[in-house]
């Protein structure tokens, strides 16, 4: 009786576990590698950055942190290309202590330092990017305090979802360029984002869990 009792509670758990890997697969949680060397943080050493992409009724939102633990600010943000029509809002956080303030570019070209040296190089329309408001490194999404962050919501093209940008931002269809400044010694950085897996992946692995749990209670 406590092993069936056990082996149930086992099936249960991993049953819970798949359904929220596989409900996880509409929020995806995505990092920024640095790809300049500019300064002695290049390498990424206490560089903690990432953007948090989830559904919002037909638009993409894109919630953007800094949990490094040397200090920097992330103070400019670009998209290049992808399923994305236009900035619908950028939200600021402004919970006690925290000051951030980004604001839309204005039109034009995009300017993610270094960007060009990608390849394919990187190349964004100001009407995707958002700044912080001077002084920069103060307005940004800074490491301290910690939980900053800021959002921007995105219309997408006509018939496009949220699996769309997913897809886009594991081929490199679409990619997150981040400027990020105020270093200790005043060095900045240019950093984008990693791929991310595909959504039938999350699935998968939920799956997998299962297979191991049945495999062991064989």
């Amino acid at each position: 009786m406590r092993v069936m009792r056990k082996s149930a509670a086992i099936l249960v758990c991993g049953l819970v576990l798949t359904g929220l890997l596989c409900s996880v697969s509409q929020a995806y949680v995505v990092p920024f590698t640095i790809f300049t060397e500019n300064g002695p943080y290049h390498d990424g050493t206490g560089v903690n950055l990432y953007v948090d992409v989830y559904d919002g009724d037909g638009t993409a939102k894109f919630k953007f942190f800094n949990a490094s633990s040397v200090d920097c600010s992330i103070t400019k943000i670009f998209f290049d290309d992808g399923s994305l029509l236009g900035i619908d809002y950028v939200l600021n956080d402004t919970t006690l202590g925290h000051t951030v303030l980004f604001s839309k570019a204005s039109s034009g070209p995009g300017d993610l330092p270094g960007g060009e040296n990608l390849v394919p190089p990187f190349e964004a329309w100001r009407e995707f990017n958002i700044g912080a408001e001077p002084p920069p490194s103060g307005n940004g999404v800074n490491n301290i305090p910690t939980g900053e962050w800021v959002e921007i919501q995105f219309e997408l093209l006509s018939e496009r979802s949220l699996t769309n940008v997913l897809q886009e931002l594991q081929t490199g269809e679409l990619r997150i360029g981040l400027h990020v400044q105020a270093f200790p010694g005043g060095s900045s950085e240019s950093a984008i984002n990693n791929p991310v897996p595909e959504p039938t992946t999350i699935c998968l692995l939920g799956l997998g869990v299962l297979g191991l749990l049945k495999k062991r209670r064989a």
